[in-house]
C-alpha cells in the first residue's frame, strides 16, 4: 500500500447539500479536483475512505461533497478530519520543495554539529514551523524560511540550520 500524506483539513459545512469547506496544506489545491476518493482521518485516529462526488472552488474557498453526506448535519461530523491522499496523488512539488512529513525525523545541523531533531511541522502565518527537539532537551519552533534553513538532504536525513541562535 502506498504511503498517504496529510494534505488538507475538513472545516465546516457549506450550504444545504452536504458540501464542506476544505483547508489545503499548500497554496495550489488544484490536485484535489482530480481525486475520486480520499481517506478521512478523524480526531480519534480512526479512518474512513470516502468517495468524492464533487470538488469546486467558491472564490478562494475549496469545497468538497462526499458520498453519503447529503446535508449540513451529516457533514458537520467531518469537521476537523484530515484528508489523507496517496503520495502519488498529492500536490506536485517544485524543485527545492518538500512534504513536511519527509522533514520529520531529520537532524538539524550547523557546521557539522547536531543541534536537534524535527519532531513535527505546523502551519505558521508566513511559513511552516518546524517543531524541533533540541539537544539541550528544549523544544523550539524554527520557521522553514531561507534565512534560517539551508541545504536539505533527505538521503542523509539532515537539514542545515543557518542560524543556530534561533535555538536559544
Amino acid at each position: 500500500m502506498e504511503e498517504r500524506l496529510y494534505t488538507a483539513t475538513v472545516q465546516s459545512p457549506f450550504g444545504v447539500y452536504g458540501e464542506v469547506k476544505i483547508y489545503p496544506n499548500n497554496d495550489d489545491c488544484s490536485y484535489l479536483g482530480k481525486l475520486k476518493e480520499v481517506v478521512l482521518r478523524f480526531k480519534d485516529g480512526s479512518e474512513r475512505t470516502v468517495v468524492i462526488e464533487r470538488f469546486r472552488m467558491q472564490g478562494s474557498q475549496a469545497l468538497m461533497k462526499f458520498a453519503g453526506y447529503d446535508n449540513p448535519e451529516d457533514s458537520r461530523a467531518l469537521a476537523g478530519c484530515r484528508l489523507m491522499v496517496e503520495r502519488s496523488k498529492a500536490a506536485p512539488l517544485k524543485k527545492g520543495q518538500y512534504y513536511v512529513t519527509d522533514l520529520i525525523g531529520c537532524t538539524l545541523v550547523h557546521e557539522g554539529e547536531t543541534l536537534g531533531t524535527v519532531v513535527n511541522g505546523l502551519d505558521g502565518s508566513q511559513a511552516v514551523l518546524l517543531d524541533v527537539s533540541a539537544s539541550d532537551g528544549n523544544r523550539y519552533m524554527v520557521p522553514y524560511l531561507e534565512q534560517f534553513i539551508g541545504a536539505v538532504d533527505l538521503s542523509e536525513r539532515t537539514i542545515e540550520l543557518k542560524t543556530p541562535w534561533i535555538l536559544a
